[in-house]
């Protein structure tokens, strides 16, 4: 019987057993989710800075940019307003 159940005056009986910390199932720290996936915090956050630059450029490009470079340009400003977002939304 562990201590936390003895304090709160349950049985030790092994139908009410739980697993401790450490043994069957994981528990995640307090506060602390798991990790969604591939795209989950930083990975997504990049993958949308990534897709904000390349629309920049796409969208530079079919408006007439003079060139490839202006349109580069034009997504590296993109790139900069979305990092803001993304830096000031955390």
């Amino acid at each position: 019987m562990s201590r936390r159940s003895r304090r709160r005056g349950e049985s030790g009986g092994d139908s009410e057993r739980r697993p401790e910390p450490g043994r069957g199932e994981a528990e995640p720290a307090p506060g602390r989710r798991p990790a969604a996936g591939p795209l989950s915090g930083l990975g997504r956050q990049l993958a949308f800075l990534a897709a904000v630059f390349a629309l920049a450029v796409v969208v530079a490009e079919l408006a007439g940019a003079a060139n490839l470079g202006v349109a580069l340009g034009v997504g590296q400003i993109a790139f900069a307003i979305a990092l803001v977002y993304v830096l000031l939304r955390h």
